[in-house]
């Protein structure tokens, strides 16, 4: 963590910062922030009132889109163990094959916080490029080796043993070094790499299952280091396979695409690179996606746990048409300060994503972390209060209060972004920054 002087947090002569890239990455770790929040409260579980704007995306299972779009089996599979059913009689369903089949089908807003983040990774790495000159690729090697030991400690915090687990910042090293190794490629041939890379990927999947499902079926405890009889291969499996990451890799250099006209700082370039980049990738993925509903060929569908070619496609693109959107009101129309909300989490997102896991265990620490839970029988924090308030009787005001499901969801996933929002917003005012 630094304290940047002024001189330093001051851009040189024509360098001053894209502020529609702040806001839009802001945007991002904003809906990164209130999603994890949702997740760690369990909330998937409140099958009577699940939270709001649940439909099928994209051909999923009736989901949230506040969840990521397989969840949607999760929730069917839960409804169908309170009814009594066992997981034989589940498996003996009607409806168990095709719901199954298509358990990691669909595309979410959830579904859009992680590539989103690495398309904007994407933008800056030719600005970046710019300002380094002969030390970037010497940076670009440290801060990939940075992001992933990053990573691997955040993980660590998160389950509280060391362990390499592979979660998003590694996912997010591998799509940076990416990035930074198509702008070795000649600029006439960069536009067919991440194509080519998607359609491997594609071939790949459809071709070998064990790009997409070695090592899936391990089992048992973690392997970490207070576990060595652990499996160690098990933390591999939970985010996406590392391979798997090369997806994320397109996704980022579909961004590096828009950044080359970014870095010129020219209007008219910036916004025919963001339709042209955008709508490409958009329709291709879309197309993909289409098709393999269509063909009930699922491993061509939108899916997020395998990071599909229609997924990495559909959901880059359809960032360069949404940052377009921040481009043209920011940055040609001069429209800032609707935006200084997000350029809070914008201009410090490394420092965002860790608070997450410091403020849960700080929020543990002094016992109120039943407050961002779901409400259940051991939920001592809530009904402790509620029996307090309720003058020995548990009161039903204070028990729907603290409800996760429904909207009282979506307040209490609000509540602990906006806690989080106070916290990074200080550490701006301070000039702490974090940056790798």
């Amino acid at each position: 963590m630094t304290a940047p002087t002024p001189e330093s947090t001051s851009p040189p002569a024509g360098r001053e910062r894209v502020e529609s890239l702040d806001a839009f990455r802001g945007l991002t770790i904003l809906g990164m922030v209130f999603v994890i929040a949702i997740a760690a409260g369990g909330y998937w579980k409140e099958t009577d009132a699940p939270l709001p704007h649940t439909a099928s995306w994209f051909g999923s299972l009736p989901v949230s889109t506040w969840w990521h779009a397989e969840v949607g089996f999760d929730i069917w599979e839960y409804a169908q163990h309170e009814k009594g059913l066992t997981a034989e009689e589940i498996e003996a369903l009607p409806e168990y094959a095709d719901n199954h089949a298509r358990r990691f089908v669909g595309v979410t807003a959830t579904d859009l916080v992680a590539p989103w983040f690495v398309f904007i990774v994407g933008v800056c790495i030719p600005l970046s490029r710019s300002r380094r000159g002969g030390e970037w690729w010497r940076h670009v090697l440290s801060r990939t080796l940075m992001l992933i030991v990053a990573g691997i400690v955040y993980i660590s915090l998160v389950i509280k043993q060391v362990t390499w687990w592979w979660g998003v910042l590694q996912a997010i090293g591998v799509a940076y070094f990416c990035g930074c190794a198509l702008m070795r490629a000649p600029p006439k041939a960069r536009w067919a790499v991440p194509v080519a890379i998607g359609a491997l990927n594609l071939l790949l999947t459809e071709f070998w299952p064990p790009w997409t499902q070695a090592i899936r079926s391990t089992s048992g405890a973690f392997g970490t280091l207070s576990n060595p009889g652990g499996n160690w291969l098990r933390p591999w499996i939970v985010h996406c396979l590392p391979w798997l990451s090369v997806s994320y890799g397109v996704m980022t250099m579909i961004g590096v695409l828009v950044g080359e006209a970014v870095v010129t700082r020219e209007t008219n370039a910036i916004v025919r690179r963001c339709l042209v980049v955008g709508g490409s990738f958009t329709a291709a993925g879309l197309a993909i996606h289409l098709a393999g509903m269509a063909a009930g060929n699922y491993s061509l569908a939108f899916d997020k746990p395998n990071v599909s070619t229609s997924y990495a496609f559909f959901t880059a693109g359809l960032g360069a048409l949404c940052y377009l959107g921040f481009y043209w009101v920011m940055d040609v129309m001069r429209v800032r300060k609707w935006a200084a909300p997000l350029n809070v989490f914008g201009r410090n997102p490394l420092i965002a994503y860790f608070l997450m896991i410091v403020l849960r265990r700080a929020y543990e620490s002094l016992g109120v972390i039943g407050a961002f839970n779901r409400v259940d029988a051991d939920n001592a924090f809530v009904q402790g209060w509620a029996v307090f308030l309720g003058g020995g009787e548990p009161s039903e005001r204070v028990l729907a209060f603290f409800d996760k499901g429904g909207w009282m969801g979506v307040f209490w996933g609000l509540v602990y972004t906006a806690l989080l929002w106070v916290v990074v917003w200080y550490f701006n005012r301070k000039r702490w920054y974090w940056k790798l």
